[in-house]
């Protein structure tokens, strides 16, 4: 009998990364929750900077207002925030779960990743549509 190589449909990777899905929701991939986790962080700010196209993921003070929680998996193996009105805001309308490589500043206690300017419209775009 002839055997079949199984195809991964994933990798596991080591380096930090998040994904954006249809729904709203940004995941973390486990380096990225171990990092969040390890950190302390509990609850986020989400950044934005439409010049460069980044979005940053930064811990927050207790008691902000703004802040978003991150929920982690059990063993910390990934996490996820819901941030659907933060994902509108950018002006992404994602139609599937995209990911994005992210870096993490263990000084700024912050996760930071390149969206492609193609996933998203610009301010004065979404003013015209308004």
């Amino acid at each position: 009998m002839a055997y079949e190589v199984f195809k991964r449909t994933s990798v596991r990777v080591e380096e930090p990364s998040l994904s954006v899905t249809p729904d709203g929701r940004v995941v973390l991939n486990a380096a990225a929750a171990r990092a969040i986790a390890e950190a302390g962080m509990k609850s986020v700010l989400l950044l934005w900077d439409e010049i460069n196209s980044k979005f940053a993921i930064k811990a927050a003070p207790k008691g902000d207002r703004n802040a978003y929680a991150v929920s982690f998996t059990r063993n910390r193996e990934g996490g996820s925030l819901r941030a659907k009105m933060f994902i509108s805001h950018i002006g992404w309308t994602p139609v599937r779960r995209e990911r994005l490589e992210a870096t993490w500043d263990p000084r700024e206690k912050m996760l930071e990743a390149v969206v492609p300017r193609k996933f998203v419209s610009s301010n004065s775009n979404r003013e015209t549509k308004q």
